[in-house]
């Protein structure tokens, strides 16, 4: 059977020791060496990596019911149960019919004041420290605001930093992040390890809240417009209620992929704004074209250059950096036969960077997605929230809260930072190595 090119490798391992060692640079230099398609091993283990758009679609759109999330998202079940982002086939149809009315315009507006009530709280915290002299930790301050706003729009309840809550969600995200890129060389779940131990601990702990705040929730329901209300509450009548354990899954799915992945994303944009002054005072031009009143959903419009910032951070730093899927039947991808049972990844973060698709595609350049020159992009070249049916429910909210955190901030704070080039680190999502620290001032 032909194959695949393969990058040179080990006579056993493969490309193994690469991947462990360096995944990221190992799929942006294989991307650019093989560009559409190329084949790793991982000892016996053959996974397709595809960077071709026309791929892509197929896997993502076109023939996505043959392609089922690869044994890889296993790990996360751990922690997010069978929700949305781990179920397939109907049972994923069934709970993405929970959250359409959930992620409508009308709803997204609504929960806009929980993120500017939150922006404000960070923004006064943010002044004793300029006051100070002190640097700000974007990364933490930028985890910190998330989680607050997605528990308050979700179950109407705020996570505090630092409280027994906030630990419990910090260190299972950590010990899930490093066993999904360690998988399958780690110790087992029942292991009674000491990071084990602490991490059921970190889950009863978490299950006990939301069971309890679900059964708050029927019994006296003070907030029927969060998350948690409309999902046990459907509009659709025809719709079979979630269990407990179903509503359990989907609130820490949306919990996890609420709030990290933003917070990674708005990091990853301060930190450039940063280093580039001349671009963040574009961004401070036009929020401040809107004058001192509080933003709100509407002012949206009037942001477009803010929002091709977060769109040009996406497309060098993607939250999702990569996404396995298995293949049901047999099928053939650029000429190449995939047979049942294969293991397929593409990877965001090298198809944003290819040079076949994007001039200069290791430079910052917003412009790029001014409208006109957004329309004229290759389909499927530009896949931040995933591809195909999908796609990402939440992605207008966190839009939403993205634009709305980030033009309040520079419009109130210059940023600036003078170190050393931030890498990337390939965890579940992709994050910094290390946390980033900036001088800001008062404007």
């Amino acid at each position: 059977m032909k194959l695949p090119p393969q990058p040179k490798g080990l006579p056993i391992s493969g490309h193994f020791k690469y991947f462990r060692t360096d995944p990221i640079q190992f799929m942006l230099n294989t991307a650019d060496t093989y560009e559409d398609i190329a084949l790793f091993k991982l000892f016996n283990k053959k996974i397709y990596f595809i960077n071709h758009p026309d791929y892509i679609e197929h896997v993502l759109q076109k023939n996505y019911k043959n392609y089922h999330k690869s044994p890889g998202y296993k790990p996360i079940q751990l922690l997010g149960g069978m929700g949305i982002f781990t179920t397939d086939g109907e049972e994923w149809l069934r709970r993405r019919k929970f959250y359409q009315p959930a992620f409508t315009n009308s709803s997204i507006q609504s929960y806009t004041s929980t993120v500017v009530d939150n922006s404000n709280i960070m923004l006064g915290d943010w002044d004793k420290q300029a006051n100070k002299g002190q640097k700000v930790n974007v990364s933490m301050e930028m985890t910190k605001i998330t989680m607050s706003i997605i528990s308050e729009t979700l179950f109407s309840l705020r996570i505090e930093f630092g409280t027994e809550l906030w630990e419990n969600t910090s260190y299972a995200l950590s010990w899930l992040g490093k066993r999904v890129l360690k998988t399958p060389f780690v110790m087992p779940v029942k292991w009674p390890s000491k990071q084990n131990r602490k991490f059921h601990a970190a889950i009863a702990s978490l299950d006990k809240l939301v069971y309890d705040i679900i059964s708050s929730k029927e019994e006296k329901n003070e907030n029927p417009e969060d998350l948690l209300s409309r999902f046990m509450n459907p509009e659709d009548e025809k719709l079979k209620p979630f269990t407990a354990k179903e509503l359990r899954d989907e609130v820490m799915t949306i919990f996890i992929a609420g709030h990290e992945t933003s917070a990674n994303v708005l990091a990853w944009a301060f930190y450039k704004l940063a280093s580039l002054p001349d671009i963040q005072e574009k961004v401070y031009q036009e929020v401040s074209a809107l004058g001192d009143k509080e933003l709100k959903f509407e002012d949206m419009h009037d942001l477009p250059y803010t929002i091709q910032v977060l769109s040009e951070t996406m497309r060098m730093y993607p939250p999702v950096w990569h996404m396995g899927r298995m293949n049901l039947e047999e099928d053939e991808i650029g000429g190449y036969v995939i047979p049942k049972g294969s293991h397929v990844r593409l990877s965001p973060l090298a198809l944003h960077r290819s040079k076949n698709y994007w001039d200069d595609p290791h430079t910052f350049n917003p412009d790029r997605f001014e409208t006109e020159k957004a329309k004229q992009q290759t389909p499927f070249t530009y896949i931040p929230f995933g591809a195909g049916p999908r796609l990402c429910a939440g992605r207008n909210f966190a839009m939403m809260e993205m634009v709305l955190i980030l033009a309040k901030t520079i419009r109130q704070y210059k940023l600036s930072y003078s170190g050393p080039e931030v890498e990337m680190a390939p965890l579940m999502t992709l994050r910094s190595k290390g946390d980033i620290f900036l001088d800001i001032s008062q404007r």
